[in-house]
This record gives C-alpha cells, structure tokens and sequence, in this order.
C-alpha cells in the first residue's frame, strides 16, 4: 500500500506580516515523542500540523525499532521544517525523562511539546496569539474523551494529574499535551530549584518548595510531567495560561494504552459488557453506575487508598474513558489502514465527548484516504 504526506499540497500559513506585533510563531519548534507501536499509525498526523503552522517539529523516536527510525527518516527529509532525534538508549525512556533530555537540546527562546496523538483540523495559532503574548507557560489540547468535570483539581484531590488545567482555589495548572515555555523563565527556574519535567512526589522537593506549593494551596502527594515546574515558575511570577483550539484534535492516551497489538475495546468485566449491551442514552446512565460497581469491588478486595472516595470515582472514569478511546482510535486507524473491519463508535458515557469522537472520526478518515492515494514514505510499511 502506499501512504504519503502532504509535502509541497497545503495551503501557505498565515504570516507575521499579516498580523503585526504578535510572536513570530515560525521560530517555534514543538517536540513530537513517538513511542514504539505508534509510528505508522500516528506519523500521518505531522502533515496536518504542516499544513496549518508555520512551526518546526522535531520528530522524536524513544525506544523504536529500527524500522520505525528509518520511516522517521523518510518523514522528515520530506520538509524543511521537520528534524528527526533518536534517543540514545534502546529502552523507551519515560516521558518526562525525554522532555529533560530534550529541553538539554534546546537553545531558543521557546521550549516546545506536544502529543504524538494530536492533529490540526484549521489554523490553530491564531486562537493562541494573545495568551502567547502574555503567557511564560501556555498549554491546550485536552484529550477527546475529557468531561468538564475533570478540568479543574479539587482541593481533596491527593494527585495532580496531566488533565489538570485548573485548581480548584482558581490557579491556572497547565495541562501537559501540548505545551509552551518561555525558555529564559524555565531555566531560571530549573536552575533555583532543581526541578525538571520528570514525575515528582512531595518527598523528593526540598522544604523550600513544599512551602511554596503549599501556599499556593497546592500540596499534593505527587504532580505529572511538569506539573510542580509550571507551579515553581508561577510562585516566581511567571504568567500561566491554558486555552483550547476547535481546530487542534487530541486522542489522549494512544501512546501508553492504544497501540497494543491485538487491543480490543476496553472492557472490566460483566457491568461494562451489559451497559454496551443497552441503547446509548440508558447505557451511559449505566456505565457510570459500572465506575461506581468496579471502583467499589476494588477497595473491597485490595482495602482503601489514600484517596477520597470521589478521587477514586473521578480516576475510574477518565481510566475508563481514556484507554476506550484509545484502543477505539487505535483498530480504527489499523483498520483504514489495513483495510480491517471497523470498530464501532465507542461508549463513554458522555454524549458530548463521543460527538467528539465520531468528528475526528471522519478527519482521520479523510486524513488516511489522502495519504493512501499518494505515494510517499509509508509505502510498503
């Protein structure tokens, strides 16, 4: 079969010159991480982000084979904007790990990451230019399957996770898919504390820094890729910023539970199959009674966490959500690909978020239909 990347077919972005006294958003470059099984199916995605940027993109391969680098190859020395970095070790390093390893390779003004998993439907830039003109952190890019409810961190909560753009006392977090530093701020930062990007617990910060999160009201039993950074950097004065774009479509959660090979759609048991089995509008009411059922089993079996019992329910249903997504995401791009029978729209419990789903099921359909009928890197992969 043959796939290819729209090199030299997408329109010509929007210019600096057309919207005077904004960032020069052709000086960006956004890290891309790609991660072993994600190759084939995700690299498609980096045309969508040509086509509707001016930015660079460094193609990121941690822990793939060497069929994977060597597609990696073919993909960048397609444009002049894409650059292709093999980790060193031959392990998939863990992902704050290689944004560490990344940001030591970066010497511009801006320190960019991004999702492998995420698309661009339109210009998304221009939605973000005034919050990059006040912001030293910007972040957007909630994945599809997200309700309003996991947005904002309560106060109760013991963990401060990657979906978590706000808290609860008003403070702006930051989610962690797709992300902006402002490098000089960053490194001051990273050089007073010794925090990095890397996953951290309360223990590992030194007392200094537990005292400042926790006046901010942010004392937590541990914080996501970046998370206690961007808390540090805002403490220091730095201006924190989160928006979302229509035109920039994330999977959430392809990379760590959608590309397992032979993955079918997530199930827990019983409950779940029988909620499936219902028409949507009682199967939602039901699979949120299945979150409560499993949530419930659980501290039965094994006892309590340190959680509260809503934290416990609230991490039950993204888990739910986010790796039925993916897996979803994951036989639906196999099967355009492979031309394999495919699956059907997903229950998640949520109307609005599977009306997000059945889009960008259609922007992934078109996105494949083009690059199988052009030919390209992807041929005979």
């Amino acid at each position: 079969m043959a796939l290819a990347i729209y090199s030299g077919l997408y329109p010509l972005p929007i210019r600096d010159e057309q919207l005077p006294n904004l960032m020069n958003t052709s000086e960006l470059q956004f890290n891309v991480i790609y991660t072993p099984g994600t190759v084939r199916y995700l690299t498609p995605f980096i045309s969508t982000l040509l086509r509707w940027s001016d930015c660079r993109y460094r193609m990121v391969a941690n822990g793939c084979s060497d069929d994977e680098c060597d597609l990696l190859r073919a993909i960048t020395a397609l444009d002049d904007r894409l650059e292709l970095l093999i980790m060193p070790e031959k392990r998939m390093v863990p992902h704050g790990e290689t944004l560490d390893f990344l940001h030591a390779r970066t010497d511009s003004d801006w320190f960019c990451f991004m999702d492998s998993d995420i698309l661009a439907v339109g210009p998304f830039l221009e939605d973000f230019q005034e919050d990059l003109q006040q912001a030293e952190v910007f972040s957007s890019c909630l994945p599809l399957w997200y309700n309003e409810d996991d947005i904002t961190l309560p106060t109760s909560f013991r963990h401060m996770h990657g979906i978590h753009a706000y808290a609860e006392n008003g403070a702006t977090i930051a989610c962690d898919y797709f992300v902006i530093y402002n490098n000089r701020e960053f490194m001051k930062t990273r050089e007073a504390t010794g925090v990095g990007l890397k996953v951290i617990g309360w223990n590992e910060l030194e007392a200094e820094h537990q005292e400042a999160l926790e006046k901010m009201g942010l004392k937590k039993a541990d914080y996501d890729s970046g998370k206690a950074l961007t808390m540090l950097m805002a403490d220091r004065g730095a201006r924190v910023r989160y928006r979302q774009s229509d035109n920039l479509k994330h999977i959430g959660g392809f990379t760590e539970v959608g590309a397992i090979e032979g993955a079918l759609l997530f199930s827990r048991g019983g409950f779940d199959k029988l909620a499936n089995s219902f028409p949507r509008p009682i199967a939602r009411w039901l699979i949120g009674l299945a979150d409560i059922w499993y949530v419930r089993k659980h501290l039965w079996q094994k006892g309590p966490t340190q959680n509260s019992i809503e934290e416990d329910y609230n991490l039950a249903s993204r888990i739910r959500r986010r790796t039925t997504t993916a897996r979803y995401f994951y036989l639906l791009i196999i099967g355009l690909v492979d031309d394999q029978p495919l699956p059907t729209l997903p229950l998640l419990g949520d109307a609005i978020a599977e009306q997000r789903i059945a889009i960008v099921t259609n922007d992934i359909a078109d996105l494949v239909k083009g690059v199988r009928t052009s030919p390209g890197p992807w041929q005979d992969q």
